[in-house]
Formats: C-alpha cells, sequence, structure tokens
C-alpha cells in the first residue's frame, strides 16, 4: 500500500499563482495631491478673517512675499501657502484669546500644504506689511479659488518660483545689427575751438572796454589848454580910466 503524496507542492502553487499572474512593470498608482475634487475652501472663510482682524493690531508688521512670479495659476495658492506660515509664527507667541481666531483662519488656508512644499527657494524675498493687508489678500485669494479650484490641477504649483532678476551682463550686438548701428548718423562733438571761443569771449569783451577807457583817458589828458585873451583897445582905455 502505497503512502499518500504530500499537499504542499499544491498548496505552493495556489499562493504562486496569484503572483504570476500579476503585470509585469505596472506603474506605482500616484495620488494627485494638488487637485481638489470638493472645494477645500469653506462658506465662512470671511466671517473667520472678520473675528481675527477684531482681535489684532491693524498696523502689526508681518512678512510678505516681494518677488513671486507673477503666475496666474499659481498666485492665489502660493500667498496662501506663505500667509498660512506667518500664522503658524503668530500662533507661537499669541495670548490665550487670540488663539482661537488664529486657528480658525490657519484652518481655512491649511489645505495648500497638501500640495505646495513649504521650503522656500534661496531667490525669495520678502517685505514688511501691516497684518491687515495681509488679511485682506487672504480673502481675496480665498474667494478666487472658490470656485476655481475644483476644474484644474495645481501640481505645476509646488515648488515657488521668483520673478527673473534683472541681467546684469550685457550683451554683445550681432554683425547684422553693428552695421546698422555703424551706418546712422551720429551727433557731432563739440570742437574744441567752440569751446575755447566760449571761454575766451567774456575776458576779449572785458579788454576791449579796458582799452577804450584808457584811450579816453589819454585823449583827455593830451587836449591843449586855452590861452589867455589879449586885451582889446577897449579894455586898456577903461584900465587907464
Amino acid at each position: 500500500m502505497t503512502a499518500p503524496a504530500p499537499a504542499w507542492p499544491l498548496t505552493a502553487f495556489k499562493l504562486l499563482l496569484p503572483l504570476l499572474l500579476l503585470p509585469k512593470n505596472a506603474p506605482a498608482s500616484t495620488e494627485d495631491t494638488c487637485t481638489f475634487p470638493d472645494s477645500p475652501v469653506s462658506s465662512t472663510f470671511l466671517q473667520a478673517i472678520s473675528d481675527l482682524s477684531d482681535y489684532m493690531l491693524r498696523d502689526y508688521p508681518v512678512d510678505v512675499p516681494a518677488n513671486l512670479q507673477a503666475d496666474q495659476q499659481c498666485w492665489a495658492l502660493w500667498h496662501l501657502a506663505l500667509a498660512k506660515g506667518t500664522l503658524e509664527r503668530l500662533k507661537l507667541v499669541a495670548g490665550r484669546k487670540l488663539q482661537v481666531p488664529l486657528e480658525a483662519v490657519y484652518t481655512e488656508v491649511n489645505f495648500v500644504s497638501q500640495c505646495i512644499n513649504q521650503s522656500f527657494p534661496s531667490c525669495l524675498r520678502f517685505r514688511k506689511a501691516n497684518i491687515s493687508h495681509l488679511l485682506l489678500d487672504v480673502s481675496s485669494h480665498l474667494a478666487a479659488l472658490q470656485t476655481l479650484i475644483t476644474h484644474q490641477s495645481f501640481q505645476p504649483c509646488q515648488q515657488y518660483r521668483c520673478q527673473p532678476e534683472p541681467s546684469t551682463v550685457s550683451t554683445l550686438p550681432s554683425p547684422g545689427s553693428l552695421g546698422a548701428l555703424g551706418n546712422t548718423l551720429r551727433p557731432p562733438k563739440p570742437s574744441k575751438f567752440n569751446l575755447l571761443s566760449l571761454g575766451v569771449l567774456p575776458i576779449l569783451l572785458l579788454l576791449i572796454l579796458v582799452a577804450a577807457w584808457r584811450w579816453k583817458q589819454r585823449k583827455r589828458h593830451s587836449r591843449p589848454s586855452r590861452s589867455p585873451k589879449s586885451p582889446t583897445p577897449q579894455d586898456m582905455q577903461v584900465m587907464v580910466l
């Protein structure tokens, strides 16, 4: 009587069969973190910002970006992400009464953290502004995204981009442009003679006036004096009488 065959080969085959049926080189599923099927902007964000404005000093200075690239798609999302960082820093120094309205506004903008990389590029610059201006910007950006955020993917906005710095390197003109510039008329250079004449003319006029005055003085001194008149016969008779 023969012993029954062990059942482990059949069991191993059943375990390996699903692995063999998997497609080779299947791409890993990646979730688009910058797509929002449902709008994350609540309908009460205006009230939350208004409550925070009542507690904050209007002229409290905060940092706002100064040279973000003017990208129509990413502009609002970038500003909200930077405002979120400012609110985080304010929460660390705020008092107990201010924590609640700060947290409410922070919650309104917290959705940007799933898309925007919070590390700043070295080119990003900041300037000082009042907290009231920052809250107005947050309000306008949330209002702009409220209806548009579900209609597009913000995947290109994951990294901040700065405005290009003005180039300080002068570029050499092409040979064609050199020929065109060579054919144009240049304004004449000022003559050295003209420059000298402008400086000498006042001195020359002064010398002429001095010479004319001296000539008049000499003429006056060289004029002969009048001789006394000789007495007439009538004068002599009067003197005898």
